[in-house]
């Protein structure tokens, strides 16, 4: 086996001069305290940002969509917003490809529930196999 060296003094010195000293116990302490800080204000500032970006107003749920001809299809879908709350809501009708072949804005509510079922009717340009609510935004009375 071979032997194992340590640096003498001056080889210590010349590191250090080189790399700068080692820190101390106090200063890898404050270094692990300032990274566990850092960590919790980040996994805050991610919860906060993901509360903040999915408190809609209004809220969508798809239900069903039904073929009406080749020009149409009606669409079911659930609008959750407080009681009172009027929006309006766009829906689209898609194709095979999924590209859009219709749409519609559908004013939805005031309504004295939370939930209110909605079927509206979509004007297409060419026969739908799909449709599904785009998204939808509050509106003022």
């Amino acid at each position: 086996m071979g032997d194992v060296s340590t640096p003498d003094d001056e080889q210590r010195a010349a590191l250090e001069e080189r790399y700068g000293a080692a820190p101390d116990a106090a200063t890898r302490r404050r270094r692990r305290v300032l990274l566990a800080v850092l960590g919790v204000l980040a996994v805050t500032a991610f919860v906060v940002l993901a509360v903040v970006s999915t408190d809609e107003a209004v809220r969508t749920e798809d239900a069903a969509f039904t073929v009406v001809d080749d020009s149409a299809v009606e669409v079911t879908f659930v609008a959750h917003m407080d009681p009172g709350t009027t929006a309006e809501c766009t829906v689209l009708a898609l194709n095979d490809s999924f590209a859009q072949v219709g749409v519609a804005r559908v004013a939805v509510g005031p309504a004295a529930e939370r939930s209110t079922l909605v079927t509206a009717r979509v004007a297409t340009t060419e026969p739908a196999t799909g449709a599904r609510v785009s998204g939808c935004r509050e509106t003022t009375s």
